[in-house]
């Protein structure tokens, strides 16, 4: 029985917090593990009903329900312009994104990456000068590029095998500045905005990180044509910041109907939430969104095929 009154009280807890979100910190954390309160509660139901205790089974059943049907739609959404994408095989592409991690030495995993999966476009975030050095092979590969480097010696490394003009986004980050870029993929021009958000833990760096989710909205909707907006958001689906960021900048998330994929923490995989997104603007079809083999990072990395 005190298990079973444990593990609801864990599932009520959050589930309660979760109904304030986002207006504090604390409950815009919770409810990026929606799917963990699923799980916990469903066990703490079975348990007390095995042990003759049903008003508080169905208090956790209750619990159960009421995260699941929230989490169901989100999970279950049809993919995004899938079929328009199978009109333009001339015009398909593959884009790559990861946090390697600023305490990563495993660079070789990171270039093991990229040849194994052969991204036309990859994205690096806490990249330290160090791992930077170290993937200078790529250029074989990739001989467009561009870098970032914040006030606290971590930044953005952007890797294109199409030619592409970058620059820094003015006013997103002192810690890593994004990177606002425009490429040119088969004769096509597409609009790139590379980002990683701040950690949202504690009131201040949670503002700050939805300070930067809305001006990535502005920039979205500032740009009619293809675009892609790719990086670690620091933020789930679950999120109703995230889903009125894609509401109001009518950006559709590229893992959508590709099933439930966490990249986030690798150390603790009952505890997965996708927080690295790449999320895609009219004239953009998505075929596939997957996760990559682990790199060395907390991270695992997310891999799109698109066409335009």
């Amino acid at each position: 029985m005190f298990l079973g009154l444990f593990l609801m009280l864990a599932a009520l807890v959050p589930t309660l917090l979760c109904a304030v979100a986002p207006r504090f910190w604390v409950s815009d954390l919770a409810v990026h593990f929606r799917l963990q309160y699923v799980l916990v509660a469903v066990a703490a139901c079975l348990i007390l009903a095995l042990t003759g205790h049903g008003y508080w089974a169905t208090l956790s059943f209750l619990i159960a329900a009421v995260q699941a049907l929230i989490c169901a739609p989100l999970v279950n959404a049809p993919a995004v312009a899938a079929v328009a994408a199978a009109a333009a095989p001339a015009a398909a592409f593959r884009v790559a994104a990861a946090n390697v991690w600023y305490r990563n030495r495993h660079f070789q995993r990171v270039a093991d990456f990229a040849a194994r999966e052969s991204p036309d476009l990859i994205l690096l975030a806490e990249v330290t000068a160090e791992c930077e050095a170290a993937l200078a092979s790529l250029t074989q590969e990739y001989a467009h590029r561009f870098s970032t480097r914040g006030n606290r010696g971590t930044g953005l490394l952007l890797l294109s095998r199409w030619p592409m003009r970058a620059a820094v986004l003015p006013n997103f980050s002192e810690v890593e500045p994004a990177i606002a870029a425009t490429l040119v993929i088969k004769e096509r021009r597409v609009e790139l905005l590379s980002v990683h958000t701040s950690w949202p833990i504690g009131p201040e760096c949670t503002l700050e990180r939805d300070r930067q989710l809305a001006l990535i909205g502005d920039y979205a909707r500032a740009h009619e044509g293809p675009l892609i907006v790719l990086g670690d958001l620091n933020i789930s689906p679950f999120s109703r910041v995230f889903q009125e960021l894609l509401a109001g900048s009518h950006l559709s998330s590229a893992a959508q109907g590709f099933g439930w994929q966490p990249t986030w923490p690798v150390f603790l995989p009952p505890a997965g939430i996708q927080i690295d997104h790449v999320l895609v603007g009219a004239g953009v079809a998505v075929m596939s969104f997957r996760r990559g083999a682990p790199v060395g990072s907390d991270h695992l990395p997310i891999l799109v095929d698109c066409a335009l």
